[in-house]
């Protein structure tokens, strides 16, 4: 918005100093010109007019062209600054740059997620094998096998089926052993109070 108003003032000051100009050559000819009308000036006193004149408009011709060149200047500097519509090359490196830090972010965040990965299933294997207590060389190849080699997301999630399956066993079996050695514990205290009451 701004630029096309610094257009616009360029443009109307290009036309008055056309007209100057066009005023100007019209002074000159007026000077060269034979007059049909007497005048009554003398000639000398006639020429340092429109010398006087002619100096007049040349300088003020002189200060509308430093004010326009001053404009000019102004106008330059505003058009240096950032233009961001669809079509300006900063727009567009800005844009690229975006993209390129999207795509760089989607590459991290895929080779998290492969690490991510890699870390469950070797996670899932300690447990698997501590769940059957040993593994020879054999089971470790077949784990190999299903998890890399020939990925087999059924038999994976089977083996999670199991390990967590065991584990919740596990967990019920020391509850029961802690609730059991609680009540031994009660027990005896109740024992030792009633054999201490006798």
């Amino acid at each position: 918005m701004a630029t096309t108003d610094n257009e616009n003032i360029l443009m109307m000051f290009e036309e008055i100093n056309q007209k100057l100009d066009k005023t100007n050559m019209q002074i000159e000819k007026i000077g060269k010109e034979p007059s049909n009308e007497t005048i009554e000036l003398d000639n000398d006193e006639l020429i340092d007019e429109i010398r006087q004149v002619k100096t007049f408009i040349e300088v003020l011709n002189n200060e509308q062209s430093e004010r326009l060149s001053e404009l000019e200047a102004v106008v330059r500097k505003e058009k240096r600054r950032f233009d961001f519509s669809p079509t300006s090359i900063n727009t567009m490196l800005i844009v690229l740059g975006f993209m390129a830090i999207i795509l760089a972010l989607t590459l991290w965040v895929s080779s998290l997620k492969a690490e991510n990965e890699m870390y469950s299933d070797n996670d899932l294997k300690y447990r698997y094998i501590q769940m059957i207590g040993h593994a020879t060389q054999e089971e470790m190849a077949t784990l190999d096998t299903v998890f890399y080699f020939h990925r087999n997301s059924r038999k994976i999630k089977e083996l999670r089926k199991q390990v967590e399956t065991f584990e919740y066993n596990i967990k019920q079996r020391a509850m029961i052993i802690e609730q059991e050695e609680r009540l031994k514990r009660e027990k005896d205290a109740l024992d030792e109070k009633f054999h201490s009451n006798k």
